[in-house]
């Protein structure tokens, strides 16, 4: 029987949380600057980018449109950086 990984969730977080600092910097942005331009709160990108939180998918969702991505783009970035062979299931 195959079982979840819940510590390699943990990765996927840093990774995304990662991804989104990466691409929020590229853009010249401060969190606030960004989450202002889009309406939503600054704590929501800072959270994320802490990656110290599951995050939703409407949360996802709402930060890879501010940062100018489709959500598949956004999650394709954080799978291209997690480690060879990574998964959640053992």
């Amino acid at each position: 029987m195959q079982h979840v990984n819940f510590e390699n969730s943990g990765i996927i977080f840093q990774t995304l949380a990662k991804v989104i600092r990466t691409r929020r910097e590229s853009l010249g942005k401060s969190q606030r600057v960004l989450a202002d331009e889009f309406a939503f709160q600054r704590s929501l990108l800072s959270r994320l980018e802490n990656g110290v939180n599951e995050p939703k998918l409407v949360s996802i969702w709402t930060v890879a449109e501010a940062l100018g991505l489709r959500p598949s783009e956004l999650i394709k970035m954080v799978e291209d950086e997690l480690p060879e062979g990574f998964s959640l299931i053992d």
